[in-house]
């Protein structure tokens, strides 16, 4: 299992050396939860432990909330990740980076996971509760029959 922030890191290094930019944080929350579902596809398992939190806008990592805010840009994270976890890092960011942050927020909000992690909330509250990985993963069995139908699968 990676750690979180690593995971950040990399996505982060990886969407600057590509786009010339910093990444925004609400797109980085963003491509983490679909990172995660994307490991979840091709693995069956996630690929980090923190769990995300159920915010108006989409899913949330805490950890990554606070890097953000402490204007670090993941420079204090100096822990690499396994060559699998850059596959899939990297299939991940393919499918998802080109997207706008309010595209993928959009998507989020299709989530069953990110459903049941809102109710009871009203549109514009940010939520305390974990979504449940027995959630994402179903999110994941789905999104993986939509591209086997559509012959997208991920590699």
């Amino acid at each position: 299992m990676e750690n979180t922030l690593a995971v950040a890191q990399t996505l982060y290094n990886t969407y600057f050396s590509v786009f010339n930019e910093p990444m925004d944080e609400m797109k980085m929350h963003k491509l983490m939860y679909f990172t995660q579902r994307e490991s979840l596809i091709c693995t069956k398992e996630p690929l980090f432990d923190e769990a995300f939190h159920g915010w108006k806008y989409g899913p949330v990592l805490r950890s990554v909330r606070e890097e953000y805010k402490r204007g670090a840009n993941f420079n204090d994270s100096n822990v690499a990740i396994s060559v699998d976890s850059q596959k899939i890092v990297k299939q991940a960011f393919d499918r998802y980076a080109r997207m706008s942050a309010w595209k993928l927020s959009t998507l989020s909000h299709g989530e069953l996971a990110w459903k049941v992690s809102r109710k009871g909330l009203k549109t514009g509250e940010n939520g305390n509760i974990p979504l449940k990985l027995s959630a994402m993963r179903i999110d994941a069995l789905r999104e993986s029959s939509e591209r086997a139908r559509s012959g997208s699968q991920a590699e």
